[in-house]
């Protein structure tokens, strides 16, 4: 019986997971495809340091380069930090033709059209589709769901740190701060939970998705995100009395060569969906050319859920025979024409509660064509009031004069979030 050594590079909260899955699974492994599966050595950066495994410390090394000449297969944990060296041990496996198991979307996002052209001129293997998704196995319903037709458009929540932030805030009154506490004791969200709130972790999600749904390549260099912490919990509650919820979306459409896309909070009809996917729980909602809207919904963050996917990738491999398959990343297109997705706008403004002010207001938006449909105008705390605007879209720059006009007249714009209509 052929032996296979799984090589691990990193053994973090993933990767600990990962190893008990496959220890758990080595029978029925062997049954199915008449191999030897173990867990050969493992690259850490602490042999000290306690993990939830029962790996042996024979096995644990500080040096990368044990892992990478003595395994058969290398499983990529490294998590989000040192991508650059990353990325040298993933090239370094493609280039000696060992099949890899990928787990960090931002080394894919960052470097993946390099990685991907190298798989293709050396013919090696590799998997990366639990770098997307948590639980939701989206990246093989792509593969072999939308064969004969074009995913044109998608949305979807894709970080599920902040959807269990936004959820506490609506359901249980908790601040930002509060709620982000709560995810991190949780173990939902990082000690360092930038990546997470200021969008980047969806937006790593939203290259590699573009390039599994719609076959090319967007260079995350032309893109930028609105950060998820710019909401209060104010906005969710005047939000509830429109008949939306606050969401951190992810919407990004191919249309006309043009690539159109928003990363951060978005105000979405309460009766859609993605407006009642609570907690740490992830969607994706994909409109196909010829089935229409089809969505995907699972539990997003935490380590079952990706190592899981990691593992599911691991027996495609096994399934395969490492034998390389062409028709996965070749034909992509290299996208050029980035656009800010645009629809109408919800404003949260302070203003001190007197005479005129509400009418300067509006003075200044129709000096700048703007439309207001609905204007709503909050009870004064400590002198101060909110007034919500309901407005037509408005390009940035003209945002950007507004801004300075009400500054100069003691205008505070606390928040602008457009619309989702689906």
């Amino acid at each position: 019986m052929r032996k296979i050594r799984i090589g691990l590079l990193g053994l973090g909260v993933v990767g600990a997971e990962l190893a008990n899955i496959i220890n758990s699974n080595i029978e029925n492994i062997s049954e199915k495809y008449g191999v030897q599966m173990e867990i050969g050595k493992v690259f850490v950066r602490d042999l000290q340091k306690k993990r939830n495994t029962d790996i042996p410390s024979s096995k644990l090394t500080t040096n990368a380069d044990e892992v990478l000449n003595e395994s058969d297969i290398i499983c990529e944990c490294m998590g989000g930090a040192g991508t650059e060296i990353t990325k040298e041990y993933i090239m370094r496996c493609i280039k000696s033709k060992k099949p890899v198991i990928m787990s960090s979307k931002k080394v894919i996002a960052l470097y993946g059209k390099d990685i991907l052209d190298l798989c293709m001129s050396q013919k090696s293997q590799i998997r990366f589709d639990a770098t997307v998704g948590g639980g939701i196995p989206i990246a093989k319903v792509i593969k072999e769901c939308f064969k004969g037709e074009k995913i044109t458009k998608a949305v979807g929540i894709l970080n599920a740190t902040s959807n269990y932030i936004y959820s506490s805030m609506d359901k249980k009154g908790y601040s930002f701060e509060q709620a982000l506490k709560k995810a991190q004791d949780l173990g939902y969200a990082e000690n360092d939970p930038t990546e997470d709130i200021d969008g980047l972790d969806a937006l790593y999600k939203v290259v590699v998705l573009t390039l599994f749904a719609m076959k090319s390549w967007v260079n995350i260099k032309e893109l930028s995100t609105k950060s998820f912490s710019s909401i209060d919990i104010l906005d969710m509650k005047y939000a509830n009395e429109l008949g939306y919820r606050i969401k951190p979306l992810a919407i990004f459409e191919k249309k006309n060569n043009k690539f159109i896309y928003r990363v951060g909070p978005c105000l979405i009809d309460e009766k859609h969906i993605a407006a009642n996917v609570i907690n740490n729980f992830n969607i994706i909602v994909f409109e196909g050319s010829n089935s229409g809207k089809l969505g995907f919904y699972g539990q997003g963050a935490g380590s079952m859920p990706t190592a899981t996917a990691m593992f599911d990738d691991l027996v495609s491999v096994l399934k395969t025979n490492f034998e390389y398959e062409t028709d996965l990343y070749e034909g992509c297109e290299i996208v050029t024409d980035y656009r800010d997705f645009r629809n109408n706008l919800y404003w949260r403004i302070s203003v001190e509660n007197t005479i005129g002010k509400l009418a300067h207001i509006c003075n200044v938006f129709a000096q700048n064509s703007i439309n207001i449909e609905k204007v709503i105008q909050k009870d004064a705390i400590n002198g101060k009031m909110d007034v919500v605007l309901l407005t037509n879209s408005v390009d940035a720059t003209v945002i950007d004069l507004i801004t300075k006009e009400f500054e100069t007249n003691q205008i505070e714009i606390n928040t602008i979030i457009p619309f989702f209509n689906d």
